[in-house]
């Protein structure tokens, strides 16, 4: 038992731990999740039912209303991050490891080795992005000329066709 509960103790720190590096953004995704279904229905739903001698006014009206809602559902989420942490991770982490690698994981953690690891994480991962970047650019630069390209033909056609049920004419 009393290995059982020093594991827990562990476990409980790890999680917190993790709630504490990790809590910001999964914050901002869940948030964000929530507001770009809105947002993108309220857009399409704008461009297609409000004249566009009105549309800056009323997109500015829903930007206000945008933010209401992203401001109370990002403190609701913020509010359910540390202690969904504990509830979530606690019994994950009991189950898949070994009180030994819970010290082994916190002891690292807490070392100013990772804090130094961490720190590298934003250059490191700008590095990588800009590979990446650099060796798909000429592919999705064409990739995109394809698309505008057919794009194009497809609004062209829809636009000189004639309006209607878009059925062939008759013959």
């Amino acid at each position: 038992m009393a290995q059982s509960d020093s594991k827990r103790a562990l476990a409980v720190k790890l999680a917190q731990m993790q709630s504490k590096a990790d809590g910001e953004v999964l914050s901002a995704q869940l948030t964000a999740s929530a507001v770009q279904p809105l947002l993108a229905g309220w857009s399409q739903r704008l461009d297609e039912s409000v004249p566009p001698a009105k549309q800056k006014d009323v997109r500015d009206k829903l930007d206000v209303e945008l933010k209401k809602f992203t401001d109370s559902t990002q403190k609701a989420v913020d509010a359910q991050v540390g202690k969904a942490a504990e509830a979530a991770l606690v019994p994950i982490f009991m189950e898949k490891l070994s009180e030994d690698e819970l010290k082994t994981i916190i002891t690292y953690l807490e070392s100013p080795v990772s804090a130094k690891f961490q720190a590298l994480g934003p250059d490191a991962s700008n590095a990588w992005a800009k590979r990446v970047i650099d060796t798909t650019k000429p592919a999705v630069e064409n990739g995109a000329k394809t698309f505008d390209a057919a794009a194009t033909r497809i609004v062209n056609a829809a636009s000189s066709a004639p309006s209607g049920s878009g059925a062939a004419p008759k013959k």
